[in-house]
């Protein structure tokens, strides 16, 4: 049971109980937020909202920035976006 506790404490860090910043909650709340349409034209809701940050898969597409909550929706996209777009 004692190695079990020290794996545990290991594993959760010193500090890994901290709330965030008043800083960091303000950041987060400020943060760039899209939809990924694939995810949303497949009714997988928990996909649908995507933070957008540098690493975010995207693609343009007539003049127009898409993110996306994977490489994978990205590539679909890319193969028929008329399809997502509902146009």
């Amino acid at each position: 049971m004692t190695q079990v506790l020290l794996a545990l404490a290991a594993l959760l860090g010193a500090g890994a109980c901290t709330s965030p910043s008043p800083a960091e909650r303000d950041a987060a709340a400020h943060a760039l937020h899209a939809q990924c349409l694939v995810c949303k034209s497949e009714g997988d809701l928990a996909c649908v909202d995507v933070t957008v940050r540098d690493d975010t898969p995207r693609t343009e597409y007539k003049g127009t920035t898409y993110y996306f909550c994977s490489q994978q929706c990205r590539k679909d996209f890319e193969k028929d976006p008329e399809k997502y777009l509902g146009r």
